[in-house]
């Protein structure tokens, strides 16, 4: 039920040939039934000893349909599509009887209006009854009334075996058709929404992941590795604002994106985490690691923001970072000792920066 409301809820899209998957499919469909009637002709003109030329007439029809395919409206094509199924399904009935398969056809224009993204709900829901009717006007009409050409027994089975395997052939080839495309747009959704909630993690000036795309990494690990060791750190540039003022905050921006960078590569290195957390401040999540070794590598990258040369307009100048570290002691919540954390950081400046609070 649910999924039947979705159905009459669903937006219908303008016609447009930009979306050509069912362009391309209406096209094979065309393609492959001008081959079907071809069939249908040289086998009933050999089963019958008579030159029936409606086949050649329903042909030449749709040859016209698949040149001028591409100029048509959807509406335009389907319907065309349609009147010309519809008559050879009457004519093949009215000619040979129920018993041939000429029937099967019809089954083709419900998976074309359903696949059809241009048709209202309603529209394919009326299209499908009008289809029903039409089959079940032919059942009535050949239960009662013979048809015009009798067949003996082999060529019924002929051409009931033609009919069926070409309608299966031709549902088969839709139904790539379709479901090929519906995979690839399914594909594409899938890689656009990677893509925006790697943006909607992704700090834009720094290119290092943001406050929500960090916190997601540690409780993930946390919450998979409950006894596992692991550290956190919180990192301020010292004195940023003077940096801002002297030299401009462009240059600021020239200072957050070098030390991301190097930020960046040390990770990639050493199998740690790194975000933007806020501002000037980053936080560092050692996976797996003590707080010795945390230490350590936090005590590495000091020294490499220590030595990083930085020259913005011609003005050389150099920063400092300050850090807190904590480790996890298997009784506070990841929150806490994040705020321990921080609170390392505030001691650390408090004592004069540049330097490390375990």
């Amino acid at each position: 039920m649910k999924q039947l409301l979705e159905f009459f809820r669903q937006d219908v899209p303008k016609d447009s040939h930009e979306t050509n998957y069912y362009h391309q499919s209406m096209k094979l469909t065309d393609q492959l039934l001008a081959i079907y009637f071809f069939l249908a002709f040289a086998v009933i003109s050999w089963a019958t000893r008579q030159l029936l030329l409606f086949p050649l007439a329903v042909e030449a029809v749709l040859l016209f349909s698949i040149f001028f395919l591409e100029k048509m409206s959807s509406r335009l094509g389907l319907l065309l599509h349609t009147l010309v199924v519809v008559a050879w399904c009457a004519w093949f009935l009215f000619t040979f009887g129920w018993g041939v398969g000429g029937q099967h056809v019809l089954i083709l224009l419900i998976l074309m209006v359903f696949f059809c993204l241009y048709e209202t709900p309603f529209t394919k829901i009326l299209y499908f009854l009008l289809i029903l009717s039409v089959r079940m006007f032919l059942f009535h009409y050949t239960s009662t009334h013979e048809p015009l050409i009798m067949l003996d027994g082999f060529s019924a089975l002929i051409i009931q075996t033609l009919n069926t395997v070409c309608v299966f052939v031709i549902h088969a080839c839709c139904c790539i058709v379709f479901s090929s495309n519906l995979q690839e747009s399914e594909r594409q959704l899938l890689l656009k929404n990677e893509l925006l909630h790697r943006q909607a993690e992704t700090d834009p000036l720094t290119k290092l992941i943001n406050r929500r795309g960090l916190m997601e990494i540690m409780n993930t690990f946390v919450q998979f590795n409950p006894q596992a060791m692991y550290c956190v750190a919180i990192a301020d540039i010292d004195f940023f604002k003077r940096v801002n003022d002297t030299y401009g905050h462009n240059c600021g921006d020239y200072v957050l994106q070098t030390l991301s960078s190097l930020f960046m590569e040390n990770a990639a290195q050493k199998g740690f985490s790194v975000g933007r957390w806020g501002g000037e401040e980053f936080c560092f999540f050692f996976p797996n690691v003590n707080i010795d070794e945390a230490g350590s590598i936090i005590t590495d990258i000091l020294i490499a923001v220590r030595r990083m040369p930085l020259e913005y307009e011609g003005k050389k100048f150099s920063i400092t970072l300050t850090a807190g570290v904590e480790e996890n002691d298997y009784r506070s919540p990841l929150h806490e000792l994040i705020e321990s954390a921080d609170r390392k950081l505030y001691r650390g400046k408090e004592n004069g920066r540049n330097q490390i609070v375990f």
